[in-house]
């Protein structure tokens, strides 16, 4: 569900996931996989990174109306030098976006599927833990205390 970007930002953000993860003859590119969909999730619950995603976003926008077009109408080395000036420019924006992207690229099934993996939870081999249940722990607990009081 949409929760943060307008039409034109996703179609902006489509264009700058393909060009973080490009596609290739085998893989779907981050914005052709739908990664600003769950971008557009994360970003719409939390405040800051709103904020921040809101002046990134901005920032490539502005940047690419500096070289007189958009974003989206540029050529690939083109979007990349935009990135690149918003990378040194706007780092924590750059790197949320980076990370986020990731996150969402590498978890999509489609994505899961195509790089021949099992999709399964991350947990080792998928296995459900019971609410409640600690004794997974036991060994961890048996180390005793790893760290001095304060």
């Amino acid at each position: 569900m949409a929760t943060f970007l307008s039409d034109d930002q996703r179609s902006l953000l489509d264009g700058v996931l393909d060009r973080l993860i490009p596609p290739t003859s085998e893989m779907p590119g981050a914005g052709q996989a739908g990664t600003a969909e769950y971008l557009d999730t994360i970003v719409g619950e939390s405040p800051r990174l709103a904020r921040l995603f809101a002046a990134g976003i901005r920032s490539i926008e502005a940047a690419a109306m500096q070289r007189g077009s958009s974003f989206v109408e540029m050529s690939c080395e083109q979007q990349d030098d935009i990135l690149k000036h918003v990378e040194s420019n706007e780092s924590a924006f750059f790197e949320a976006l980076l990370m986020h992207s990731y996150n969402g690229y590498y978890s999509d099934p489609k994505v899961v599927e195509a790089l021949g993996l099992e999709p399964r939870p991350p947990q080792p081999r998928g296995h459900e833990v019971e609410f409640g249940d600690f004794s997974t722990l036991e060994a961890v607990q048996s180390r005793g205390q790893a760290y001095r009081n304060a």
